[in-house]
């Protein structure tokens, strides 16, 4: 079985606008308490991790007498905002850019007389927040077979004509052209967002090729239940689920492409645990040395064990560009560092991001959790023996590295003040994650094997060597940081893509890239490195298409993502020995 999935799948533009402006407001710290106006948008899982983050929800104006109200990504007349800002209460404006722009269309027309008809769902939040703004009158027509609504418009009067912005384009275009056969003098807006239009449009064209779509969203969603319905206007069969609990085996029996989308209010954590249970069903049905060599790889990526043979790999690249033998014991001690560090970080994580950015590894460290600690502890007690063969200096270097990661995941103190209640740490302190991780990933490779050499070192190479190590690690670690956005923002970690923003992020990311790419070709030219570097250069390079992966906006295997990443440091090491070995500098790698 093959699933493909929906490029437009998850969170539009305004919904993840208003959860972001939700989670951010709850960083911040505004007068308490923090409440929306209704359902911040339509997921019930998501609603309940904002509950969980102190952020309730109000059905009526008679529960709010203070704090701060978040106005839903679904708008509200503007009776409704006037009457919140009446009670004194600080109101913060979540609704949705597109949303807005249609409230402005109908003010603008209403003030002008004209009537105005939108096409949607009477009962949906949105289109009774914009029927609020039809100050001159106003209908709401939710199908070209109402006739008897489009029979009742006075044709004297001109008519303004708008979409909820989640209907369905072949809906609003029928209701237009009854309108029109009535004779009635029309101001047309086509106000349905891009983003839906996206979404049914690829469901259709998915539907040509799977055997089954799954839809994944709440219930409650409109724009959800409308993407089932063109699935199965498009002559596909549709399942609609709000979890992966919810996707028994027995669906996708006679199934040999699945294809899966999800509505404009769903999280990546929920598309990434139906993505896993689907995986499940597929890898069961293949071969069974197929599956376990996908499994041992899935549990080499989520363990670390790849990531710290890419420890080991950088760490042969760095001796290499410093025009040190590479022999087994330094790569050996840091991949051991970087396993055991990163394995342990992860058993000791307090904060449950990885639920939401990761179902599948959270599940896993749930099951192992006790194996896994005790690995960790071996781990690093055997690179600290390495260190010892080393020398005194990198024992000491190698003891104080992995004190210092450990201090920065155990927590310090509890802290006090309103819900949720946490426990803050190093790991807390805003941003700090990513430069960290790329330091001590950096001292691993290229410090820590040379420092009993004081008299052999070659300063210029060692600087570059580090750099460059610090560089690469930077980028990738900042990368998970952008696809694990979501569920860092749910438990309030402050990664550089939350302080600074996306674009600025992906920006930065560009620019390392270029500098990466370019880096070590010049400190080659300028002898101050090995001539490893040309090659190096070629595999910051590769790189790029790992980015082009990410910037398509689809998600992926996250494990196969991680495994690609990590491997381009293990194909660095490689590269690195096989240059040494085949152009003898300074001798032989061992």
């Amino acid at each position: 079985m093959r699933v493909r999935l929906a490029k437009t799948a998850g969170f539009c533009m305004g919904v993840r606008r208003a959860v972001d402006i939700a989670l951010d407001l709850r960083r911040k710290r505004p007068p308490l308490p923090i409440v929306t106006y209704g359902p911040l948008i339509h997921n019930p899982q998501t609603l309940e991790l904002l509950r969980s983050r102190g952020i309730e929800q109000v059905r009526s104006l008679d529960e709010i007498t203070r704090g701060t109200v978040i106005i839903r990504a679904h708008g509200v007349s503007p009776q409704e905002k006037t009457a919140l800002e009446g009670k004194g209460v600080t109101v913060i404006d979540a609704t949705c850019p597109r949303v807005s722009r249609v409230q402005a269309v109908i003010r603008k027309h209403a003030g002008q007389g004209h009537f105005c008809v939108i096409v949607g769902d009477e009962d949906h939040p949105e289109v009774r927040g914009l029927l609020g703004y039809a100050s001159a009158g106003g209908l709401v027509i939710a199908s070209p077979e109402q006739q008897d609504l489009i029979d009742s418009l006075d044709p004297t009067r001109e008519v303004c004509v708008v979409a909820q912005t989640t209907q369905e384009p072949e809906t609003f275009a029928g209701v237009v052209d009854r309108l029109r056969k009535r004779g009635l003098q029309l101001h047309v807006h086509d106000t349905i967002c891009d983003s839906t239009r996206k979404r049914q449009a690829e469901i259709r064209s998915m539907a040509n090729q799977a055997d089954l779509i799954v839809v994944v969203g709440g219930r409650g969603s409109a724009n959800t239940r409308r993407l089932v319905k063109v699935a199965e206007q498009a002559g596909v069969r549709a399942v609609h689920v709000e979890t992966a609990d919810e996707l028994p085996p027995s669906v996708f029996s006679d199934a040999g492409i699945v294809g899966v989308t999800a509505g404009a209010s769903t999280p990546n954590w929920q598309i990434q645990g139906v993505i896993s249970r689907l995986k499940e069903v597929a890898m069961s049905r293949a071969a069974t040395p197929l599956r376990r060599l996908r499994k041992a790889f899935d549990v080499s990526v989520m363990t670390y064990v790849w990531a710290g043979a890419g420890g080991g790999g950088l760490t042969a690249a760095c001796l290499t560009l410093q025009g040190r033998e590479v022999t087994w014991l330094p790569p050996a001690m840091a991949a051991l560092f970087v396993f055991s560090m990163h394995l342990l970080n992860r058993v000791m994580e307090r904060t449950g991001a990885v639920r939401f950015n990761t179902p599948e590894i959270a599940a896993f460290y749930a099951r192992h959790k006790v194996f896994l600690t005790a690995l960790g502890v071996v781990s690093s007690s055997i690179a600290v023996l390495l260190g010892a063969l080393v020398g005194m200096y990198t024992l000491i270097l190698l003891s104080t590295m992995i004190v210092g990661a450990l201090l920065y995941s155990m927590p310090l103190s509890a802290q006090r003040g309103p819900i949720p209640r946490t426990r803050l740490s190093l790991k807390e302190i805003p941003g700090s994650k990513t430069p960290l991780v790329a330091l001590g990933w950096a001292m691993a490779a290229s410090v820590l094997p040379v420092i009993d050499s004081w008299g052999e070192l070659r300063v210029p190479a060692l600087v570059c060597a580090f750099v460059f190590a610090a560089g690469m690690i930077f980028w990738r670690t900042a990368l998970s940081d952008l696809m694990d956005l979501q569920g860092d923002r749910i438990v309030g970690r402050e990664t550089i893509p939350i302080l600074i923003g996306v674009k600025k992020t992906e920006r930065l990311l560009r620019r390392l890239l270029i500098v990466l790419t370019v880096f070590p070709v010049v400190t080659a030219l300028a002898g101050w490195t090995d001539g490893v570097g040309y090659l190096l250069a070629l595999n910051s390079l590769a790189l790029g298409g790992v980015f082009v992966v990410y910037r398509r906006g689809q998600l992926v295997d996250r494990l196969v993502f991680e495994g690609l990443v990590d491997g381009n440091l293990v194909i660095a090491g490689a590269v690195s020995i096989i240059y040494a070995w085949a152009l003898g500098v300074p001798g032989k790698s061992t």
